[in-house]
């Protein structure tokens, strides 16, 4: 009787044991959901936050914005959705001053944030065999006006396909000023620059039509 008793308060003691164990682990995987959701909240707030606080920037501080923190902001644009994925487009990234007013003097009016900037991005993709071209450019660009947010940098759009320049159509004296080749495609230039000012927040809602319009 006696090690029957034994024998049953071992088994009573294990399987209390395997009990407790099991709590605490799905106690530790519930911690750890909570927290990858808490984590996912943030990251969704961040997003929002950006997105919201975004602005065209056109005029900047004297501050000066890093080599390494545009090298970031084309980094986070290298992963912009494109047309088959093929990640067509090229930038070419101008940092001398009198570059910059020369491009902005490519376009007959509503470049000049390109001339008071730290730096001009202008995004180039080759057309040959390329229908989407248009479309790739503008989300990259759209993905650099995003980062720039994201690193602090304010960042204007400047639109070029289509419009006067000085002398002929403002991509063709893009492509004089700069060398890019005649079947390289130009939407437009970005610059950028550190903030003079903040933006106030500001509430939109989209207009939306469900099933038809």
């Amino acid at each position: 009787m006696a090690e029957e008793f034994v024998a049953d308060s071992i088994i009573r003691f294990e399987i209390d044991r395997i009990i407790k164990r099991r709590k605490y682990i799905l106690k530790m995987n519930n911690a750890g959901i909570n927290k990858n959701k808490k984590g996912e909240r943030m990251m969704e707030k961040d997003l929002l936050n950006i997105v919201k606080s975004r602005r065209s920037t056109r005029q900047f501080s004297n501050e000066p914005v890093s080599d390494e923190t545009i090298r970031k902001i084309l980094d986070m644009a290298a992963y912009a959705p494109s047309s088959w994925g093929g990640h067509p487009v090229e930038y070419i990234v101008i940092r001398d001053k009198n570059v910059m007013a020369e491009l902005a003097r490519c376009k007959q009016m509503g470049a000049g944030p390109l001339a008071y900037g730290e730096a001009a991005i202008v995004p180039i993709i080759n057309k040959r065999n390329l229908e989407l071209w248009v479309e790739d450019a503008a989300v990259a660009s759209t993905y650099i006006l995003l980062a720039a947010e994201y690193y602090g940098v304010g960042a204007c759009w400047i639109h070029m396909k289509d419009r006067r320049g000085h002398t002929n159509m403002a991509e063709d004296d893009i492509r004089d000023l700069l060398g890019v080749p005649e079947y390289y495609g130009i939407l437009n230039a970005v610059s950028l620059g550190m903030k003079k000012k903040t933006s106030e927040d500001r509430s939109l809602a989209p207009t939306v039509h469900y099933g038809k319009y």
